[in-house]
């Protein structure tokens, strides 16, 4: 493979080599996880592909997924690696059957090893999606991630970047319908039932649509600030992303609207702890000139 001639009709935009060493976690394989994975697979990304144990592609994923009937009956990491291959033989790509949210200690451990770039969270429910945000909030990781809305009338994108608002202070402010109970809920993944996950409806280009600014949020985030590859100004974390016109929601075809969410203190996700409330505490009477004592209250 002739690296030069392979990236050469790209290079003018942006430079493979800042691109080689980086590495992404891609959490849900469907038909949005799929198209995410190979995106920044083509460009020679290092990637380490997850799904839950058990998953292959079934002919009713075909019309939406990136895999075709080549791979019908088949584990979808396997195939979506040989399909990554096959499109850059160079990007090296490790896969792994583990279901974040009944094995997040070993979810966690993946990802210190491992320590990827960003965490491209793909997946298609809320428990496993803040399974994901706990793990790399704690650990301090990117993440970015989307979710295509029923109809596919649109989608919305976010970023987290260690340090700022997470997942849970995002859809906490967004009050979603989705989001996570305090009880913990243990489905059976592979016997859900209607009442548990209601299916979502959407052609392949609405989901295409929103894996690719996905896809561009990842990039901006891998390639560094100044990289001026979109443009997206630092503070925002949320895109919603209309298909298509809807009365009474978007007014607007092929319309982004961006947004800067708050982090939340009380968030018990990446919110202050007490030893941080102590740590600020210090840095505030510091400046005045006013040492904390030893044992003394930072009310």
């Amino acid at each position: 493979m002739d690296k030069g001639k392979f990236y050469q009709r790209i290079s003018s935009i942006i430079d493979p080599t800042r691109l080689g060493g980086r590495r992404v976690v891609v959490v849900g394989l469907g038909s949005g996880g799929s198209r995410v994975a190979v995106e920044l697979g083509r460009l020679g990304i290092a990637l380490f592909l997850i799904d839950r144990p058990g998953e292959r592609l079934e002919e009713h994923n075909i019309v939406r997924h990136y895999l075709g009937y080549r791979s019908l009956g088949k584990r979808k990491p396997p195939e979506l690696k040989r399909a990554i291959r096959n499109l850059n033989p160079s990007t090296r790509v490790s896969w792994r059957e583990l279901d974040v949210v009944e094995e997040g200690q070993a979810f966690s451990d993946l990802l210190t090893r491992w320590r990827p770039d960003v965490v491209a969270v793909c997946t298609d429910n809320e428990q496993s999606k803040h399974a994901v945000n706990q793990a790399a909030v704690r650990l301090q990781i990117a993440q970015v991630g989307a979710g295509v809305y029923d109809g596919g009338i649109g989608g919305e994108v976010y970023r987290i970047r260690p340090g700022d608002a997470c997942y849970g202070c995002i859809a906490e402010e967004l009050h979603l319908e989705r989001y996570t109970p305090p009880e913990k809920i243990r489905p059976d993944y592979n016997h859900l039932q209607p009442a548990e996950l209601p299916p979502s409806s959407a052609l392949n280009l609405d989901i295409e649509q929103i894996a690719s600014l996905q896809s561009r949020f990842i990039l901006d985030l891998l390639l560094g600030e100044n990289s001026e590859f979109v443009g997206l100004a630092p503070e925002v974390n949320l895109c919603v992303f209309s298909n298509r016109i809807v009365p009474g929601t978007f007014t607007r075809p092929f319309h982004g609207d961006f947004y800067e969410i708050l982090k939340k203190l009380d968030c018990l996700d990446c919110g202050e702890t007490e030893n941080d409330f102590e740590d600020r505490a210090k840095d505030i009477l510091a400046a005045l000139g006013r040492p904390l004592s030893s044992g003394a209250s930072a009310d």
